[in-house]
């Protein structure tokens, strides 16, 4: 406050809220039309392939939302008063073990919702900048929502966590239930970690490995592709085995139940541990005996054994590595070798609040006509935490278009994932930012790209409500 008693914060909001025409009960609401639904989304972790050029230059303001209470403040000094102004305040907490989340505000844009929690422990000091939450469930979206760590402050020792959903039908105006089933602790991340173990180690363990046929749903990976919910065809896994115990404890996230070598590939049978199956981005593969040429080979795994854990999210009892020998390889010479996150301990329970989703990010659409590759774009939508683009669904084989943001510098705008969505005759594609980025400081987005040749359409938007 000044030194007549005056609060610049406030009057600041009170002036910039004053010029929204709606009614008083409106104040804190701004809100889009309904869209479609979109049922069907597949999440990827890099942006979507690519076709021709369109250029989108916008210019526009934003509205303000802001609230002054202490967590609120912390957020916003984490993501900047810029961001902050875009953001629904909610502030509800929920205690459980000695750890309490609130979840400070929000923010949606049909496609997405952001929710940005705060997790503080009453009783020690279990949280810091190694934690991270589990079993996180949000009502009305498509899939699992993705969880980040935006700040940890070591004076309060509060962890923010910024967490991210697709969602599965419009959510505005409407409420939303956000569940945690586990506060994880003590998060480690190896990367290319050699155990030291080696083929001819784990033959010797394991002389004689036995196979048996395994069915349900299962998750196959290969070389980075997953297909998963596919029920077993065939299918087999190594039969649990005994052993002198000196091989149990080869990954942090699990026990070694069973291995061998077998048609010229090593198996491994891992049992996840009750910390271990909160592991994430796991890989086993083998490493040659000259650390300068380190080779990364083929990789093929198996989940199965489908369980849940205490908050209700599923998860495979077992997983089944299986390495291909390279020809003419020696056994001794390689050695088995890891990278992920796995955590240390998991504080178990129910953090879970209910509040109405009722900010909506302002946005900007085009409309357009454009043929790129075998695809017919037909809108294009901008807001902070995205960008997306409609598409007819005419079966086209072609790689879906690239979609590409940039600053006002004309540096393109990080992007923490894609994902793809289709209602029956219509197919949208989005990149969500790293991080929500206000309108005015995105210069153009570009969908699609060829060298030596590009199709343009400018288009200045008045930013017409969508």
């Amino acid at each position: 406050m000044d030194a007549d008693g005056n609060n610049p914060m406030k009057s600041a909001i009170d002036r910039r809220l004053s010029a929204l025409c709606v009614p008083d009960d409106m104040a804190q609401r701004i809100q889009a039309a309904a869209q479609k639904k979109r049922p069907r989304v597949i999440r990827f972790r890099r942006p979507l392939a690519v076709a021709a050029v369109f250029c989108l230059v916008l210019a526009c303001s934003m509205g303000v939302l802001a609230t002054t209470v202490p967590s609120a403040q912390n957020l916003f000094a984490i993501v900047g008063t810029q961001i902050s102004s875009m953001l629904q305040p909610i502030e509800r907490s929920c205690t459980d073990n000695g750890i309490e989340t609130t979840v400070v505000a929000a923010m949606n844009d049909n496609d997405m919702v952001d929710i940005y929690v705060a997790v503080k422990d009453l009783e020690g000091s279990r949280i810091n900048e190694r934690t991270n939450l589990a079993d996180v469930q949000l009502s009305g979206i498509a899939m699992t929502p993705m969880v980040q760590m935006v700040q940890f402050d070591e004076k309060t020792a509060t962890a923010t966590f910024r967490i991210e959903g697709v969602c599965g039908e419009d959510l505005n105006g409407k409420k939303i239930t956000l569940s945690i089933g586990a506060v994880l602790l003590g998060r480690t991340e190896w990367s290319d970690q050699n155990t030291g173990i080696s083929v001819s180690d784990i033959e010797t363990v394991f002389p004689s490995p036995a196979f048996q046929p395994i069915t349900g749903n299962a998750t196959r990976t290969t070389v980075g592709f997953s297909d998963s919910g596919a029920p077993f065809n065939g299918d087999q896994a190594l039969v649990p085995a005994e052993s002198d115990g000196s091989l149990d404890s080869m990954f942090p996230w699990g026990g070694l139940t069973s291995g061998g070598v077998a048609d010229n590939a090593l198996h491994l049978q891992l049992k996840y541990s009750a910390v271990g199956k909160y592991a994430q981005f796991t890989q086993v593969f083998l490493m040659t005996g000259k650390p300068e040429k380190d080779e990364k080979l083929p990789i093929h795994s198996i989940d199965f054994g489908k369980c849940e854990t205490r908050g209700g999210s599923q998860y495979y009892e077992y997983t089944e590595y299986i390495l291909p020998l390279p020809q003419g390889a020696d056994p001794e010479k390689l050695t088995v070798a890891y990278s992920g996150i796995s955590y240390e301990d998991a504080v178990l329970g129910k953090w879970e609040t209910t509040f109405r989703l009722e900010s909506v990010s302002r946005q900007r659409v085009a409309h357009v006509e454009l043929n790129i590759g075998g695809w017919h774009v037909t809108q294009v939508e901008l807001s902070p935490m995205g960008v997306s683009v409609t598409v007819d669904d005419n079966g086209s084989s072609d790689p879906l278009p690239e979609i590409l943001a940039y600053d006002k510098s004309g540096a393109p705008i990080p992007v923490n994932g894609s994902s793809s969505s289709w209602n029956g005759t219509e197919r949208i594609c989005k990149n969500q930012f790293t991080s929500p980025l206000p309108l005015e400081q995105i210069s153009r987005v570009t969908i699609g790209r060829r060298r030596n040749r590009f199709q343009k359409l400018k288009q200045n938007i008045s930013g017409q409500p969508l």
